[in-house]
């Protein structure tokens, strides 16, 4: 199940459950959200829990998307965080360096 499906999947089961006077408070939400995304977002789930505050519901789905499309861009791409740093890391940007722009 897509992001998408599985939002508005959570979203209306709260809406229903307020339809019958048993309102779903919006960090409540969050937290069940949070538990449904499963064992490859343990890290996001823990970065989201450590918070000061809890982001609202509209606000986790788009933390997830961008966390998603994060890790479909590393995996995508066969590197890693520590590759990019490297490669970045051996351009010369010195005073010494005579290239013109």
């Amino acid at each position: 199940m897509n992001i998408s499906d599985y939002s508005t999947n959570v979203k209306n089961l709260a809406d229903a459950l307020a339809s019958i006077r048993a309102p779903v408070d919006d960090e409540d939400l969050v937290a069940v959200t949070l538990n449904g995304f499963g064992k490859n977002y343990s890290q996001f789930r823990t970065s989201i829990v450590v918070r000061e505050t809890f982001p609202n519901f509209q606000d986790l789905i788009t933390l997830f998307i961008s966390e998603k499309m994060r890790v479909v861009g590393i995996s995508s791409n066969g590197g890693s965080h520590e590759s990019a740093f490297y490669s970045n890391s051996n351009k010369s940007r010195g005073r010494g360096d005579k290239t013109s722009f």
